[in-house]
């Protein structure tokens, strides 16, 4: 929900909140704030019509100040700026400045107001524009019926092509294949230092994604459990490998010709240490590949997620 701190500060404006969002008007300019979980600060995006190489320069304009803790950037349909802070008086106090550094900025870019449309430029009239909601903050804009058409045939005909797009889930195994070996060279340093760690998986899993796509892969839920399972059978099957080859060499002191699956039986029915050691060593990867593809995975359904029309 809401912190009672951003309520607070935006008492005097215009403003109506539901959970984590709010809308309403700051200065003649339509305004969201955007609250979510796990973040430095709230998001407040202004919507206005600028051409990307102003909003661009609202950016740099921003980050020329050197605020502590402020992230800005653009959107489709404007600016936003994330005000970030310690604590919520921190906060409190940091927001008018903010909030003016930002309305000269957009005074100094000559930012259409609310009456223009953030899509088209056309006035806004009661009849020609409604109010829609846009992304998946749940941003609240308001749009001309023709700029609502225009973007959503422009999302169909993107989605289309992204349909009837081949999968090429050869080439994108093939990443995912380069990621799992980095997982590996990982999960070997760690060892080094004595160290189990869900950061080989997390890294297995996000540079085979990146690599899948870079290789053509198509971005989809395939994309996803081949990356999932792919990292799980190397890195066990790589901890299988040294401690085959650990119970191979241990035979051998003992005089015993043993090789692959036996050598590893033989070490395990006659050391304790080493039969404790191989089960907590696979447990303990599973459950931190486990944690790892929790992390992953709410990170990369929403990456593939598909552009929605707005209503």
């Amino acid at each position: 929900y809401m912190n009672k701190h951003i309520i607070n500060v935006l008492q005097k404006y215009d403003f109506s909140f539901d959970k984590r969002n709010g809308y309403g008007y700051i200065k003649g300019y339509e305004v969201n704030v955007v609250n979510p979980p796990a973040t430095n600060g709230p998001f407040f995006y202004f919507s206005t019509n600028l051409p990307t190489d102003k909003k661009m320069l609202f950016v740099a304009k921003m980050k020329a100040y050197k605020i502590s803790l402020l992230v800005p950037g653009y959107f489709e349909f404007g600016v936003f700026v994330m005000i970030g802070a310690m604590t919520s008086r921190s906060f409190e106090k940091k927001f008018d400045d903010v909030l003016n550094k930002v309305l000269e900025t957009l005074d100094a870019l000559e930012a259409p107001k609310k009456e223009i449309c953030p899509s088209t430029g056309v006035e806004l009239t009661p009849d020609n524009s409604k109010k829609v909601s846009v992304g998946d903050q749940g941003v609240m804009v308001t749009l001309t019926n023709e700029a609502i058409e225009s973007f959503n045939s422009l999302v169909n005909q993107v989605n289309e092509e992204f349909k009837t797009s081949s999968n090429n889930y050869f080439k994108g195994f093939c990443g995912i294949l380069l990621g799992a070996i980095a997982g590996v060279i990982a999960t070997l340093i760690f060892y080094e230092i004595g160290v189990v760690s869900a950061l080989s998986s997390i890294l297995s899993i996000f540079l085979g994604i990146f690599l899948y796509k870079k290789f053509g892969g198509k971005p989809n839920g395939v994309m996803i459990a081949m990356s999932l399972v792919t990292t799980i059978v190397f890195i066990l099957g790589f901890i299988l490998y040294i401690y085959v080859n650990f119970s191979v060499a241990l035979a051998a002191e003992n005089g015993l010709n043993y090789t692959g699956i036996e050598a590893l039986k033989y070490a395990m029915n006659t050391y304790e240490e080493v039969a404790n050691g191989f089960r907590q060593d696979m447990l303990m990867n599973v459950v931190f590949w486990a944690i790892a593809a929790g992390v992953s995975i709410f990170a990369l359904v929403k990456s593939i997620k598909r552009p929605q029309n707005i209503k």
